[in-house]
């Protein structure tokens, strides 16, 4: 009857994160989370800031309101090609004065991903 806590606590123990793969990955996410607020003070912050609108948009909740991630990252890229065939798009031009957002051709997937999860954490 003694050994039963032990075996149990073992058993836990089994299933957990051993401590280097736990700090890898919050390394992992540390470094994600750097470089996406890196880029987005590179890219984005002249013109967007995350809760408050400048030349555009405040950013919060920026991933829930496209109703597509893939016009979202196109959009990003190049926002004048997105704007000749998404009404989304176009009506987000007009309403910042037809201003079309810098384009970003050399963002990765990647990239974008980091500063849409950057721009998340800042919003939450």
């Amino acid at each position: 009857m003694r050994w039963l806590p032990v075996l149990a606590l073992l058993g836990c123990a089994e299933s957990e994160p051993a401590p280097a793969e736990t700090k890898r990955a919050i390394a992992s996410t540390n470094t994600a989370h750097e470089a996406g607020k890196k880029l987005f003070f590179s890219k984005c912050a002249s013109c967007h800031m995350v809760n408050k609108e400048l030349t555009g948009p405040a950013l919060k909740g920026v991933q829930q309101r496209w109703p597509d991630r893939q016009k979202l990252y196109a959009f990003i890229r190049n926002s004048d090609s997105v704007i000749q065939v998404d009404s989304y798009a176009k009506n987000l031009w007009l309403q910042y004065n037809q201003t079309a957002m810098t384009p970003h051709p050399d963002l990765t997937d990647e990239q974008i991903g980091q500063i849409l999860n950057y721009i998340a954490s800042v919003s939450e």
